[in-house]
């Protein structure tokens, strides 16, 4: 009984200075870190904006979404060929599976880079908005088992928050489990037959 006693205490000690050893690791890498996250995030907004409104001007976006019906604006001003598909395929899923995997990578090696851990040790401004969790939301279906065996570890050491956890779990349930949402705080809309149309993230304090 003392031996397995032993073995478990020596276990927690291990864990904990591996979890300090990231801490500290991430406070001297968080510049690099953001500067990653930073062109990360907002390529994914830029180009998701896109193909939206045609348009990489955000004085010409901004007037677009003070339209009484934006969404008018919108569906007369899609593209007449297989642009927008092209751009799928060309850009913005390519983008999606690096971004992936390069959240996947972080965490592994620093902790997970939640807003909140990136606050406490980040000095620079912060875009607009910007989450790094939003980059697991937008993951292709084949890195989702890996990413649920990321977040329940990092959700576990306290790395990331009840909202990001929840909202990545909503993601990589195919978006159909809205218990997670529901269970972790975060604001939603949904449709007669349960599906999500509208999702406010909250942000973890």
């Amino acid at each position: 009984m003392r031996i397995i006693f032993t073995v478990i205490l020596i276990f927690c000690t291990i864990s904990i200075n591996s979890q300090e050893s990231k801490d500290e690791l991430f406070k001297q890498k968080v510049d690099s870190i953001m500067d990653h996250l930073r062109f990360s995030f907002q390529y994914d907004q830029a180009m998701r904006k896109y193909i939206l409104y045609k348009t990489f001007d955000n004085s010409k976006i901004d007037s677009i979404e003070k339209l009484e019906d934006p969404t008018k604006y919108i569906f007369s001003h899609n593209f007449s060929s297989d642009k927008e598909k092209r751009i799928w395929m060309e850009f913005i899923h390519p983008a999606d599976d690096k971004f992936t995997e390069s959240m996947i990578d972080i965490s592994n090696k620093y902790g997970y880079p939640s807003l909140k851990r990136i606050k406490k040790h980040y000095t620079g401004i912060i875009p607009f908005e910007f989450n790094p969790s939003i980059l697991l939301i937008h993951s292709r279906k084949k890195y989702w088992l890996e990413i649920d065996k990321v977040i329940e570890r990092e959700f576990k050491k306290g790395n990331i928050g009840k909202c990001d956890y929840g909202y990545i779990k909503w993601h990589i349930s195919g978006r159909k489990e809205n218990s997670y949402l529901k269970d972790n705080g975060i604001k939603y809309a949904s449709g007669p037959k349960g599906k999500v149309y509208y999702v406010n993230s909250c942000e973890d304090k």
